[in-house]
C-alpha cells in the first residue's frame, strides 16, 4: 500500500480542525480520531475546544492575529492513499504517522518534551497528522527536512509491505547477518532504514 505525505503549515489548530470537518462532512464523512500524543476518547466525545486547548498548550502567545498567521506554528502532513483500492485500515494509518513523527523529531519515541500531536482520519483515503511545533522545553521542533524525511518513510513502508520477508530477516536479531545485500534504494529510503524501527 502507497502512502503519499503531503507536508503544509497553518496557524490555527482550532480553524484546521474545523476546516477538515466541514470539508468531510460535505462528503458524507466525519473526522475519526485515530492516535495522539496521550491515549484520547472519540472526537465527538471530547470538548473540542478544551482538547485543541491542551493540544497548543505549549504554543508561544502572540501579539497578534497577524503575527500567528506569519508565524505558522501547526505542522500538518496529509497521509493519502490511493482513492482506486482499497481503503488502508486505521492502524496503518497510526503506524506511518508515528514512524513519520519519529523520523523528523516532531515526536520521538521516548522523548519528554517531544511536540503534542494527534492522528484524524478524514476520509477512507486519507488521514491528517497535526502537531503544533513548540516543544514542551520550550523550543521549537526542527523541521527543515520534514518533507524529506516523510517520503522515505512511506517509501520504507510501502518498500515492507512488498517485500515481507526481507523485513522479517532485517527485524529478526538472530538473522541480522544474513541479509547481504539491500534492494537499490534512493537517498532518502537510505535515510529512512536508519530511522526506522518496529512499533
Amino acid at each position: 500500500m502507497t502512502v503519499y505525505p503531503v507536508i503544509s503549515r497553518f496557524s490555527s489548530a482550532q480553524d484546521l480542525i474545523a476546516g477538515l470537518a466541514t470539508a468531510a462532512a460535505s462528503r458524507g464523512h466525519s473526522l475519526r480520531l485515530l492516535d495522539a500524543w496521550r491515549p484520547v476518547l472519540e472526537l465527538a466525545a471530547l470538548d473540542q475546544q478544551a482538547f485543541v486547548a491542551e493540544l497548543t498548550a505549549h504554543l508561544p502567545q502572540t501579539a497578534s492575529p497577524a503575527q500567528a498567521v506569519r508565524s505558522r506554528m501547526v505542522w500538518q502532513c496529509a497521509l493519502r492513499t490511493d482513492p482506486d483500492r482499497a481503503p488502508a485500515p486505521d492502524q496503518r494509518f497510526a503506524e506511518v504517522a508515528r514512524r513519520i513523527l519519529a523520523a523528523t523529531g516532531i515526536a520521538a519515541p521516548g522523548d519528554p518534551a517531544a511536540c503534542r500531536w494527534v492522528l484524524i482520519r478524514t476520509d477512507p483515503h486519507e488521514a491528517r497528522v497535526l502537531a503544533p511545533l513548540a516543544r514542551a522545553d520550550h523550543s521549537l521542533a526542527e523541521t527543515s527536512r520534514d518533507r524529506s524525511l516523510a517520503l522515505a518513510v512511506c517509501q520504507l513502508a510501502e518498500h515492507d509491505d512488498r517485500n515481507p520477508r526481507f523485513t522479517a530477516a532485517r527485524s529478526t536479531p538472530g538473522l541480522r547477518g544474513a541479509v547481504v545485500a539491500a534492494p537499490p534504494a534512493s537517498a532518502p529510503q537510505a535515510a529512512a532504514r536508519s530511522l526506522h524501527r518496529p512499533l
